[in-house]
């Protein structure tokens, strides 16, 4: 028992730290928005793609998770299969919200006249979206690590998470349509920043 629970911690450790930092640093480039004199739309659109695809798993997951652990019998398929558009849309909300425009600015910007008190309220605006999106993706990853703590000590198969069984040909199915709908996703949310560009923009080249 005390040599299981040895080896859980340190499973635990190593992963739950690893997560919180690789986690926070991606979600954080969401909310980085550099200017055209500095960035070219391209580079900016190849960016986001591979933040938006390392954030996918995890938000699957989270999304999956919270199906299943709410709902009494739910289909493993259908909370799957509607799981792929809610990411590939919460992670394009996510990254016009965290990177206000002057028509998406916070509303309580209208009590400050001067310009670096806006500014002030806008930074406030874009770490409050961006730590629900860090607590929701690690809260998820907490609850996984801690079901699977608790599945090992037991000695129990870790089956809690009722993945759905789907055929080769639907995994290929899904991973393109999946990749399709992100990468649209992706590009929607930045031909909306072009168009209105954020207030908060990083002039610093990489």
């Amino acid at each position: 028992m005390l040599l299981k629970i040895a080896i859980i911690s340190v499973f635990w450790f190593i992963f739950f730290f690893s997560s919180l930092h690789g986690l926070s640093q991606i979600i954080s480039l969401i909310g980085v928005y550099h200017s055209p004199n500095t960035e070219k739309f391209p580079q900016k659109l190849w960016k986001i793609v591979k933040c938006n695809g390392a954030l996918s798993l995890p938000i699957i997951f989270a999304i999956n998770l919270l199906i299943q652990t709410s709902l009494s019998n739910p289909d493993e398929k259908a909370g799957f299969f509607l799981s792929l558009p809610i990411t590939a849309l919460f992670l394009m909300v996510i990254r016009i919200l965290s990177n206000p425009s002057r028509t998406l600015k916070p509303s309580c910007c209208q009590h400050y006249s001067d310009k670096a008190d806006k500014l002030n309220v806008i930074a406030t605006h874009k770490e409050r979206v961006l730590s629900f999106v860090y607590a929701f993706v690690i809260s998820s990853v907490t609850i996984l690590l801690l079901l699977f703590g608790y599945y090992h000590l037991m000695g129990m198969p870790f089956d809690r998470l009722e993945m759905p069984q789907l055929t080769n040909i639907e995994i290929i199915k899904c991973f393109v349509a999946y990749s399709f709908t992100l990468g649209l996703a992706t590009l929607l949310g930045e031909l909306v920043l072009k168009v209105w560009p954020p207030m908060i923009q990083n002039n610093i080249k990489n």
